[in-house]
């Protein structure tokens, strides 16, 4: 892993871009890319899969501000069972777009979105799971789970997923309209997922749910971009894992 990452710093910066379906390289601009342009050096080809992306390591990029951890797909409530439903019911419509965003903090309603995001069948003193049914859930003022996640999908996901993690910093500056990025040289190697400090990040909203899903209405069909996103403080990831490594990249 530091062997390819050693060889892509002192390669010098790399256009934005990504992977497609083929494997073959396309650009790419959106707010996302840097994680894409990475990945693409690696030969990652985009994917919903939670396992790893390389020899066992998660990879994260990080530039400046929160780190997104993860993008778990929700798998109980009305976003499951009707997307659209869920988009035109919680989301800020128009006439050609809708968009469901904004940060969610535990036991705090969003204003963007009215829900309430809350963590049930744990026990904060004990900080373990105590109702194995229970889960992450967004409920609306009725009380109803407009989306969730349950304990095993989220725990599964970031003990597997996350095991060992690979945060790599970045610049990013454009050169004749062009994004760049250069990765490197500062790197920060995390090991052992823990599942307890990954529930009481949660339950404490050091962890928070800040989602960018959005709908738009092209050729007359709705086409949905989904993107669940759970991010924390770049201070706060060391408490996640039982071992972090900081590591400098040499120049040559």
């Amino acid at each position: 892993l530091l062997h390819r990452l050693t060889a892509i710093y002192q390669g010098g910066a790399v256009q934005s871009c990504r992977l497609n379906r083929e494997g073959l390289w396309q650009a790419y601009t959106a707010r996302n890319a840097a994680g894409y342009t990475l990945e693409s050096l690696f030969g990652i080809i985009p994917n919903g899969i939670a396992e790893p992306d390389y020899l066992g390591w998660e990879l994260k990029t990080h530039g400046a501000g929160a780190v997104t951890l993860m993008t778990p797909e929700p798998n109980t409530g009305f976003y499951r069972d009707d997307i659209g439903r869920f988009m035109h019911n919680y989301g800020k419509c128009g006439s050609e777009r809708r968009d469901f965003t904004g940060k969610h903090l535990i036991g705090i309603q969003s204003e963007n979105t009215a829900l309430t995001l809350r963590m049930e069948g744990y026990d904060p003193i004990k900080n373990e799971v105590i109702n194995p049914d229970g889960g992450l859930n967004l409920r609306d003022h009725q009380g109803n789970i407009a989306a969730g996640w349950t304990f095993e999908k989220l725990l599964t996901h970031w003990s597997r997923k996350h095991a060992e993690t690979a945060y790599v910093k970045y610049r990013a500056f454009d050169k004749e309209e062009t994004k760049f990025f250069r990765f490197g040289p500062e790197i920060r190697l995390c090991r052992g997922a823990g599942v307890k400090p990954f529930l009481k990040a949660l339950h404490s909203s050091a962890i928070y749910y800040d989602p960018a899903t959005n709908m738009k209405l092209i050729k007359e069909r709705w086409v949905t971009k989904k993107r669940n996103q759970f991010r924390v403080a770049w201070k706060n990831i060391g408490d996640l894992y039982e071992t972090t490594e900081n590591i400098i990249l040499p120049d040559s």
